[in-house]
């Protein structure tokens, strides 16, 4: 009689990594439960009695979707081990990297192609993994990001000192195995912190950007831009927001808040005259402009660089009454400022809108509370499954007065 074999899962090491709790389990039913879960959250808060509750979207691709790492790198503690370097994410609570995600089968395959050849290369280059302990070493962490078509890689490395020549070489051998490594940056971090990033960060390389193509706009990201790490899912994101945008009766004046390199800010120039985007991070506000150049909206798009919540003094006076707010912040939510900006800016017109595009349900409850007692309800909400496999769910709200 011969022995049930074991069924075949995505990821081996799924019980040790933690990161991904659904990712061995039925994908359809794992998202409606943790859609259920958020849905439950606002209902206890008393935000969905009017609401119009839509169909949670699930991601086009449940593995392989994500373009981006940020691995912590390590001096290994594996005595027995040869290898000198450990690259992962940090355990829960600790700083005790976890397994090895060479093999992540959340990776896009050209991220998944670069850690497998990224390894040997390290181990024979003359550069050390950081120590915590000793604040020794030169590689801290590595930052990756690919285009949806995968030919083109960008690298950050966070190092503890400036060491330029080492850099090259290593992307020059990385290069040469065929790996399509076209923006190589080293970001100087010689503080005894917890933060990713480094105080000053250079690029190496003769380009400084890579090109994606999304709801056929060209966009070009750096080395610091925020872009969604999905962007297959982003696309019906922004296809959403432009349906949204294009149903406004007056089509005046929108502001993209949290703009990033300004993805929606060029959407929402196709149904508006004027778009106001503001973005903190300088190199981002700088690329909304080179990308409202390349798609010819240049004329229609005007970028504010700074934080939302301080950017009361920066906006025009023909943008002080917008008739649609697009804001997607990072998982803290809206600041309090931001939140009296927004309020104060939607109550000049009787129909202006506001779309809350949101990947941490918390800071999106605490923020529509707030919202609906200044008489901002929640009309329309959708989920969409950005992070396949995780605990997390993309949330876009419609708030009206």
């Amino acid at each position: 009689m011969k022995r049930a074999s074991k069924r075949k899962v995505p990821c081996n090491i799924q019980s040790i990594c933690k990161i991904c709790p659904y990712v061995n389990s039925d994908y359809l039913s794992s998202l409606d439960r943790k859609a259920k879960r958020d849905i439950k959250k606002l209902k206890e808060a008393g935000l969905l009695e009017e609401t119009r509750l839509m169909r949670t979207i699930p991601s086009p691709r449940k593995l392989g979707y994500r373009t981006v790492f940020k691995l912590a790198i390590r001096k290994n503690p594996d005595r027995k081990s040869e290898n000198r370097f450990r690259l992962g994410l940090f355990e829960t609570g600790t700083h005790e990297i976890g397994p090895d995600l060479t093999g992540c089968p959340l990776h896009s395959a050209p991220l998944r192609n670069f850690l497998k050849v990224l390894g040997p290369l390290l181990e024979a280059s003359p550069l050390n993994p950081y120590d915590e302990k000793s604040h020794t070493g030169d590689l801290r962490y590595l930052i990756g990001r690919t285009n949806q078509e995968g030919n083109a890689l960008m690298v950050t490395w966070v190092t503890t000192q400036s060491i330029p020549i080492q850099i090259e070489e290593l992307t020059l051998a990385i290069q040469k195995v065929g790996i399509p490594l076209r923006v190589s940056a080293m970001s100087i971090h010689s503080k005894r912190d917890n933060v990713i990033w480094g105080e000053e960060t250079i690029v190496l390389t003769k380009d400084s950007t890579i090109e994606e193509e999304i709801v056929g706009l060209r966009l070009r990201l750096g080395t610091a831009s925020f872009f969604q790490v999905n962007p297959w899912q982003a696309e019906n994101i922004y296809r959403r927001i432009s349906h949204l945008s294009s149903k406004q009766g007056q089509r005046e004046v929108a502001w993209d808040l949290f703009s990033g390199v300004g993805p929606i800010s060029l959407v929402l120039s196709q149904n508006f005259k004027k778009v106001l985007s503001i973005e903190e991070n300088t190199e981002s506000s700088n690329l909304v402009i080179q990308n409202a150049i390349i798609n010819g909206c240049e004329e229609k798009v005007v970028v504010a660089s700074s934080r939302t919540e301080d950017s009361e003094s920066q906006i025009p006076d023909w943008a002080e009454s917008p008739d649609l707010i697009v804001a997607n912040p990072s998982r803290r939510g809206i600041h309090n400022n931001g939140r009296k900006l927004i309020k104060n800016a939607l109550s000049h017109k009787a129909h202006s809108k506001l779309l809350y595009l949101s990947c941490n349900i918390d800071s999106f409850t605490r923020d529509a509370v707030d919202f609906q007692s200044a008489g901002l309800c929640l009309r329309e909400l959708q989920g969409f499954d950005m992070h396949a496999q995780t605990d997390q769910v993309e949330w876009l709200g419609v708030f009206e007065l």
